[in-house]
């Protein structure tokens, strides 16, 4: 990785001859919203940037802030900034707002999936019947990818970058077990459909990535980064707030500032013309990672992928 200069000035570099189309799940808040921002910067407005959330208020805010462009009248009408409402948890919401994306955008340039928490407690199936944590930390991004692939196909079909960008934990997470693939049978819940939606990622990219060999597709573990999520203000439990309150000054030393991680992945995103990348906190590419399965595992591993989030194969 070289020094954190030569990433600010490698991205600062970035002006493409077109206008990209960038849709940004999570963009409202965190590294999400400030990977918006540095592009919109970078390029002085002139980009398309669709943001997909629950908060329109959060997306209205950040567009105001935003860099106008300037030019011709038929390059103007090719940039902007929209907001799409979608709840992530149901599959049917997910598969709205790419019906949504694709009447609005013939090609996407990059899919950024910076969406989702994490929680910790019993096992919570959604109305759909699926496992909430992996909706959450996977079956979403599994969905949105395969439905927009047309689009990525698009923007590749006329010279154009192509990426699909999963921020997320790489390459660390438990071995997949293709027995449980809905974890109804793991009894050490916990903390585990979190680790095992990174894994699952890991597998979907990488997959996709030898469907798709012109695409690139990257997963990238950010680190502890120092978002709003990780706020007093973020947390509805008075003894956790007094809690975070008192480690704050920990954090600021320890966490890395939202800034400096939306430089790197930024960074991440934008090198890398195609293939499976799994990045770290600066975007080294320390992969592959945890990936290596059977076929027939792996086959049973996509048509469980199709099938759980109602996806038409690609």
């Amino acid at each position: 990785m070289p020094p954190f200069a030569l990433v600010k000035a490698s991205n600062d570099g970035y002006c493409p001859l077109y206008v990209p189309v960038v849709v940004v799940f999570g963009g409202t808040s965190g590294i999400g919203k400030a990977m918006t921002r540095r592009l919109s910067e970078q390029l002085d407005g002139r980009i398309h940037v669709i943001v997909v959330g629950r908060n329109k208020a959060a997306a209205d805010a950040l567009f105001a802030s935003l860099p106008k462009p300037t030019g011709s009248q038929q390059e103007l009408e090719r940039c902007g900034y929209e907001f799409i409402h979608c709840d992530i948890s149901l599959m049917k919401n997910v598969h709205q707002a790419a019906r949504d994306i694709a009447q609005r955008c013939p090609k996407i340039n990059y899919l950024i999936l910076t969406a989702g928490k994490a929680f910790f407690g019993k096992r919570e199936e959604t109305e759909e019947g699926l496992d909430s944590q992996l909706v959450l930390r996977y079956y979403w991004k599994f969905a949105i990818t395969n439905d927009l692939l047309p689009n990525l196909r698009a923007a590749k079909d006329v010279g154009q970058a192509a990426g699909v960008f999963v921020v997320l934990a790489h390459g660390i997470g438990p071995k997949i077990n293709f027995q449980d693939l809905e974890m109804k049978k793991y009894h050490r819940y916990g903390v585990g459909p979190v680790w095992r939606g990174a894994t699952y990622g890991d597998l979907m990219l990488a997959m996709y990535a030898e469907r798709e060999p012109d695409i690139a597709f990257t997963h990238m573990y950010p680190g502890m980064v120092d978002t709003e999520a990780n706020r007093p203000s973020a947390v509805p439990f008075w003894p956790v707030k007094f809690l975070i309150w008192l480690l704050r000054p920990l954090a600021l030393l320890l966490f890395i500032k939202v800034d400096v991680s939306a430089e790197n992945m930024v960074y991440g995103l934008l090198n890398g013309e195609r293939g499976f990348y799994q990045r770290n906190t600066v975007a080294d590419n320390v992969g592959p990672r945890n990936v290596s399965y059977s076929e027939s595992d792996r086959q049973v591993f996509w048509e469980h992928s199709l099938s759980a989030t109602r996806s038409v194969p690609r």
